[in-house]
């Protein structure tokens, strides 16, 4: 019979102790936030669409939801957050502005509520950027963001005569190309069986790739048709399947 010392007593005891639900929630905090923020962005989406009626049921929903993450993770947040001084200042600034906007939305004021809305996904995004965390929708967030140093010769022409325009924008299409595909092989497996989301991403990777001998060819007009194009598929994604 072999017998314990009191430190291997306290080794196994240590080893087969049950984990506690509340080691760690990261994971349900994840979940929450991410309900909260598809709520967030069909009603972005309805605000944009001059629909501030099915915007308010939408921005309800979300603040409904953030309640419940205040209530929950503020007294114990998840282990990522719990050194970050910000955190709860920063949930509690968002359930702010869900009020706010579902108060404009509510009187039918859809560009105030917008307003009060977009930076939101910043917020989040911050939040889990300082701490560590990068999740698809932060991905598809860099997406969007990306497209920016591109779409700004949407109505200004390149002038791609110069090497260093010509260069920078095959640099900035080459920056899209790489974000997309990381999004992709982010993506759940329930977005990837997703028909619609397939479409979308292999119709993107197609309109970035197009831009590159567009630019080649040295026809500004062929770019812009390529940025059109492009841009529409970067707002579908995010509406869509944003995260």
């Amino acid at each position: 019979m072999i017998r314990k010392t009191p430190a291997l007593f306290i080794l196994i005891s240590v080893l087969w102790a049950p984990t506690s639900p509340r080691a760690d929630n990261l994971e349900s905090f994840n979940a929450s936030v991410g309900q909260a923020y598809a709520a967030y962005r069909s009603a972005s989406n309805y605000l944009r669409t001059g629909n501030p009626g099915l915007a308010s049921l939408e921005i309800a929903t979300a603040l409904e939801t953030w309640n419940g993450i205040d209530a929950t993770f503020v007294p114990n947040p998840p282990n990522a957050y719990k050194n970050d001084p910000a955190f709860s200042s920063d949930l509690a600034a968002i359930d702010d502005a869900l009020k706010d906007a579902l108060k404009a939305a509510e009187d039918e004021d859809a560009k105030s509520a917008l307003r009060l809305l977009e930076p939101i996904r910043e917020q989040i995004y911050t939040l889990r950027k300082r701490n560590g965390i990068r999740l698809y929708a932060d991905c598809i967030t860099e997406l969007n963001r990306a497209i920016e140093p591109l779409y700004v010769h949407r109505h200004k022409l390149p002038d791609l005569g110069i090497s260093q325009i010509r260069a920078k924008m095959q640099r900035d299409g080459e920056i899209y190309a790489d974000l997309l595909k990381d999004c992709r092989s982010m993506a759940s497996e329930e977005l990837t069986k997703d028909q619609e989301f397939t479409r979308l991403f292999d119709g993107t990777a197609q309109s970035i790739h197009s831009i590159f001998p567009a630019i080649k060819s040295g026809d500004p007009e062929r770019v812009v048709n390529v940025l059109r194009e492009l841009r529409s598929f970067d707002r579908i994604i995010y509406f869509r399947f944003g995260g």
